[in-house]
């Protein structure tokens, strides 16, 4: 019984200090982002270079499935919400549905497979090979030169692609209302005019920023805490994606309380 108890705290200490040091790392990268004296030119030629595999690489893949899932989502939405009886709330559906829902999160999630298990293992294989180490003896700050670029490109990454993402979404809307609905061009911009709001874009700008931190974050932070071997390094990545998505998540769950309120 007491060998149980004993067990049940020394996890639950664990599992606090995992936290607490989490938490650490996080408000020294948040400290670091805030710096100008962080912005120095080795920084800002990583961070271009980060920003273009991460964001710019990926374009044209993005744009294709965000043209098929903007055509067939919307479709769907528009369907169901004529069978219901909802045809006036159409224009806010879609709004609400694409711009505050599925956007930052399809293009978090997207990032997240692409990017996110980049990163960690980069990181994870560093740390295994003592490269993190040896900048230190060169006394670079590896907050600066490895982790900031990463995690402001992966903020701007993913709200750019975001708003990319459903700009097109709903641009390829229009061909299922045109066919389904027969409504003109004009009517549909004026739908989604009059009910897209400042709230709207305030929580995609915000959520998209906070999904893009997360999506960078958690897996260099996985990769900071990769065991000393090399058959470490998988086992970090899938630590660190489960990690990642249980964030994105839990942003998501928050964002929807957030907006009942």
């Amino acid at each position: 019984m007491f060998k149980f108890i004993e067990t049940i705290g020394d996890k639950t200490i664990k599992s606090f200090q995992s936290l607490f040091e989490a938490l650490k790392f996080t408000s020294i990268c948040l400290f670091h982002i805030v710096q100008l004296k962080s912005y120095n030119p080795a920084m800002r030629m990583v961070l271009t270079k980060q920003i273009y595999f991460t964001a710019v690489g990926i374009i044209p893949l993005f744009t294709m499935m965000a043209a098929i899932f903007g055509s067939v989502i919307i479709g769907v939405v528009i369907a169901l919400a004529t069978q219901y009886g909802l045809a006036d709330k159409i224009g806010s559906i879609i709004i609400t549905f694409v711009i505050d829902e599925f956007a930052p999160f399809f293009t978090a999630i997207l990032i997240s497979l692409r990017s996110g298990t980049a990163v960690n293992t980069e990181i994870a294989v560093m740390k295994v090979n003592q490269e993190l180490n040896t900048l230190k003896e060169y006394k670079i700050d590896i907050i600066d030169y490895l982790f900031l670029p990463r995690i402001i490109s992966g903020m701007i990454s993913v709200t750019s692609l975001s708003i990319l993402f459903a700009i097109i979404m709903l641009s390829s809307g229009y061909i299922f209302t045109l066919f389904y609905m027969n409504m003109d061009f004009h009517t549909y911009r004026q739908l989604l005019i009059s009910s897209i709001e400042i709230s709207d874009l305030a929580i995609l700008l915000i959520k998209s920023m906070a999904f893009g931190f997360v999506t960078m974050l958690i897996p260099i932070y996985s990769g900071l805490n990769t065991a000393p071997s090399y058959t470490a390094i998988p086992i970090s990545v899938l630590n660190g994606m489960v990690k990642l998505f249980i964030a994105l998540f839990f942003i998501e769950v928050l964002s929807l309380l957030a907006q009942l309120i």
